[in-house]
């Protein structure tokens, strides 16, 4: 499952910029009108995976409503093999206006019935992404979420300038959609691991590196280097220091949990399947 960052960078550009034509028109809707962009935008990620996954607008009712799009491998998109009805093996996505809220929609009536036919639901409001699953008893649980924007004004502002936002906040946007345009496929073979440990790693270097010389991030900086006797000197000291820690916490992490599923798992790296719930929460 190969993801490339620059792409990812450049896709989320487009689709910041697609937003902003739109809504700067002051003639269109706050939610079918940006159905172009996020289409275009899901698409894009899907190219970078393996299989491709795309979109599909307007899904057709398969007994549980009508979501906004539905999301399908490139195999199922194979006419000799396509079923007919065949539902979206990646999941469906609910797009509200910019000024909704994910988290009231993530509990409403409409997405727990969409969780009976589809298993998983990708809430959006353009500026905010949450991953909704149901539990044993079919009630909506968030997972993993991503903002862009913590208020439509605030989202407008960014959306002046396309490139500078993309530049901030294109490649986590990225990994995060390409992990959850797969996260029900299958764990079933060691790169797949890999390449979803990778995306998180990659996503937690960009905010690292965001974050420059914080005063937290200077003072772990400081604690490391007297605790390891070592020193992180000049830029390739400093970029050293960053991707040692990023790999450090987050492949530490899995590790634990996969000694934690050990004692259940025969083979833990090729049994675990998609897992249910996200190595880390983004807000």
């Amino acid at each position: 499952m190969p993801s490339t960052t620059p792409k990812l960078t450049v896709a989320v550009e487009a689709y910041l910029d697609g937003i902003r034509q739109i809504r700067s028109t002051r003639g269109g809707t706050d939610e079918k009108s940006l159905y172009g962009p996020l289409s275009n935008l899901l698409d894009s990620v899907g190219a970078t995976l393996h299989p491709r996954v795309f979109c599909v607008q307007e899904l057709a009712d398969h007994g549980v409503g009508h979501p906004d799009f539905g999301l399908y491998t490139n195999q199922q998109g194979q006419q000799s093999k396509a079923k007919s009805g065949q539902k979206p093996e990646r999941g469906v996505i609910e797009a509200k206006g910019v000024d909704d809220d994910t988290t009231q929609v993530a509990q409403s009536p409409q997405v727990k019935q969409y969780l009976k036919g589809y298993q998983q639901v990708l809430v959006t409001n353009f500026r905010a992404f949450t991953l909704v699953v149901g539990d044993s008893e079919g009630n909506p649980v968030q997972l993993e979420s991503f903002t862009l924007a913590t208020s439509t004004a605030e989202f407008d502002k960014e959306l002046k300038k396309p490139r500078a936002f993309a530049n901030k906040v294109g490649a986590g946007l990225g990994e995060y959609l390409a992990r959850m345009l797969s996260h029900s496929a299958s764990l079933v073979e060691p790169r797949d691991v890999a390449w979803l440990l990778a995306s998180y790693a990659r996503d937690g270097l960009a905010r690292v590196e965001q974050a420059d010389d914080a005063p937290w991030l200077a003072s772990l900086r400081e604690e490391l280097e007297e605790s390891l006797g070592v020193r992180f000197e000049g830029e390739q000291g400093t970029a050293f220091f960053r991707s040692t820690l990023v790999q450090t916490l987050f492949y530490g992490i899995f590790s634990a949990w996969v000694h934690g599923l050990g004692v259940r798992l025969r083979n833990p790296i090729l049994s675990i399947g998609a897992p249910r719930v996200g190595l880390c929460e983004r807000q």
